[in-house]
């Protein structure tokens, strides 16, 4: 079972969001309170995944910033070995849009909802996320996935991503491969006949090397090395709206 925190500004926000989690029974809510208490709160709980729901993007934006230590772009910059154990997170927000999700995904997000759909989409949102996947809203159109998780590299970017990726072992070049394509870890070690805990260990190295904190940004090396972007999506929410 997916242990998963809850957070947003007011009691009925939460209880709405708990009652679409404990209707799918598959995850158990370990946590919730408001923005201003959410570094305890994953601290505390240590949770898979974070649900965070806010009427604006810009106020989920902030409450991601106090999750990553209040550092805009935080995660981006991060050094060789330094982790902070940061959980996958979920943002629903009452509309979207291609700048604020872009601005969101920066900063961590692994998941963007709108609001109106946590019902239908927000279970298997917080399942995605937890396998390493991006979730993302219907309404999230492919001009996005395109512009900001898949963009094609320059020459300027590809050669340091080429030498990122060469200081991986043979095997890691493998699992980053299909990090690229947007597999989960269980695919990933259905491909390769590895456990999920050996890919786990991987990964935890090839984000050592590479000096990354999230699989978005290892992926993305894993597209400039390439040369192109992935030929997998990114996964959107499986029915229309």
């Amino acid at each position: 079972m997916l242990r998963v925190a809850l957070v947003a500004p007011s009691l009925s926000a939460r209880i709405a969001v708990r009652r679409v989690l404990d209707e799918a029974e598959q995850f158990g809510v370990v946590a919730e309170g408001a923005p201003g208490t959410m570094a305890d709160i994953v601290r505390w709980s240590r949770p898979d995944v974070v649900v965070i729901s806010h009427a604006a993007e810009s106020e989920a934006l902030h409450t991601l910033l106090r999750l990553g230590g209040g550092k805009p772009e935080g995660r981006r910059h991060a050094r060789p070995g330094q982790r902070t154990g940061r959980p996958a997170s979920v943002v629903l927000a009452e509309h979207l849009t291609g700048h604020g999700t872009r601005q969101l995904l920066g900063q961590g997000a692994t998941g963007v909802l709108r609001r109106s759909t946590a019902a239908q989409h927000l279970p298997w949102a917080v399942t995605a996320v937890a396998q390493g996947s991006l979730a993302l809203d219907p309404c999230l159109t492919e001009a996005l996935k395109t512009a900001y998780v898949r963009p094609a590299p320059a020459d300027s970017e590809r050669v340091p991503a080429e030498a990122l990726v060469s200081t991986l072992t043979p095997r890691e070049r493998d699992v980053l491969a299909l990090v690229g394509e947007g597999m989960p870890n269980r695919e990933i070690a259905a491909a390769l006949s590895l456990s999920p805990d050996t890919v786990k260990d991987h990964l935890r190295r090839i984000y050592t090397k590479l000096g990354v904190e999230t699989r978005l940004h290892a992926a993305r090396i894993a597209w400039h090395a390439e040369g192109g972007p992935a030929h997998r999506p990114v996964r959107y929410a499986p029915e229309p709206i």
